[in-house]
């Protein structure tokens, strides 16, 4: 699987660009804000139908047009494929598939599974709760479609609920009941995929974190609810609605709604203390790599395919040992994209490596 094409038009910074790919290491090197982070947002948009940082569509449409659209075409093991998304201003985007359109972006997932490297990962150790739910969440997600049944009737049945306590009006205890069902079962389905994907995901973490340090220290990666399952009580749907039993009067007088997944965290911890508070920078940004290591190894194991790598302006970060690992690890996986500001941080790419110079919106092959 890899990414053979890809078409811009009105994107980010490029007015318009068709650029071809090599099958395993292309490198983007250019000066910094000429457009290299924008070819690999335009990737993942392939990929997850979403901003790898976080971005609005309107963002991602050139500045003074109304539309934009990525293409790209893409060989599976059954054979190429087009998949293109068409973004419009103040409208949802459209999603294609070989000229045909698509009902839901969702259609996307699986399909070209993707993990982002970026200087921002290290928020993932040292940042909230939010961002490792979110990190989980995009993982699982290109596992299993079915998860975003549940994450999405959650997520709406969360907002009603919420509203709900906003209004702080009569006979709100009962109200709320409507809202507490749906909760609990899609709540809880979340929670166990949760559990099942974090115990092989810290397998994977702390294998890496061995491979990155020599095995001078040990990772490991915890899931942890915020409501802690009792494995005597019953069902996990049960437990969280006698929960909310418990904590009415709480979140009608705070007016929102305590409990539940979407409150859960990662705990990360290496030689048993937790990163987050005692690591020192280095061994965060040790911790966040092996995280996304981790990730690879878990989309490649389950996916059956080894997804895209998409290396964000990262290895000027790393000291040699570090560079010449991940160029290594690299050169055993699927297709990859990295950005940088000079060449000489990728001396140990190999021959193989496929060279562009990215500038002021242009993208020529140098290689």
């Amino acid at each position: 699987m890899h990414v053979e094409s890809l078409r811009l038009s009105h994107f980010r910074s490029y007015q318009a660009l068709e650029v071809d790919f090599d099958p395993q290491l292309n490198l983007l090197i250019g000066p910094n804000a000429q457009g290299k982070t924008n070819i690999l947002e335009a990737i993942y948009c392939l990929s997850t139908a979403r901003s790898l940082r976080g971005a609005s569509d309107e963002e991602m449409i050139r500045f003074g047009q109304e539309e934009g659209s990525v293409e790209g075409k893409v060989w599976r093991e059954d054979g190429p494929e087009i998949l293109r998304l068409d973004f419009r201003q103040a409208k949802p985007k459209t999603l294609f598939v070989n000229g045909k359109k698509e009902k839901k972006l969702s259609a996307l997932l699986g399909r070209l599974p993707a993990v982002v490297f970026s200087p921002d990962d290290l928020f993932l150790v040292k940042g909230s709760s939010l961002l490792r739910r979110k990190y989980l969440d995009m993982t699982i997600l290109q596992l299993d479609l079915g998860y975003l049944v549940h994450l999405q009737a959650y997520e709406r049945a969360l907002k009603q609920r919420n509203s709900l306590l906003k209004q702080k009006g009569l006979g709100l205890a009962d109200q709320l009941l409507v809202w507490d069902v749906p909760l609990s079962q899609h709540g809880a389905a979340l929670m166990k995929r949760r559990m099942e994907v974090t115990q092989r995901l810290g397998d994977f973490a702390e294998a890496a974190l061995k491979d990155l340090t020599g095995g001078e220290e040990k990772f490991e990666v915890r899931y942890e609810p915020q409501l802690i399952p009792n494995s005597n009580a019953g069902e996990l749907s049960t437990q969280i609605l006698d929960a909310f039993k418990k904590v009415r009067r709480e979140e009608i007088a705070r007016a929102i709604t305590v409990v539940g997944p979407h409150r859960d965290d990662l705990g990360l911890f290496v030689n048993g203390k937790p990163l987050r508070k005692y690591g020192s920078q280095g061994q965060q940004r040790t911790g966040a790599l092996a995280l996304k290591l981790a990730q690879l190894s878990l989309l490649a194991e389950g996916c059956g395919k080894a997804p895209l790598i998409l290396f964000d302006d990262v290895m000027a970060e790393l000291d040699e040992k570090r560079r010449a690992f991940f160029l290594n690890r690299l050169q055993q996986g699927g297709q990859a994209f990295l950005t940088g500001t000079s060449q000489n941080d990728f001396k140990n790419a190999g021959s193989h490596a496929r060279v562009y110079r990215v500038e002021a919106g242009k993208v020529e092959s140098a290689s």
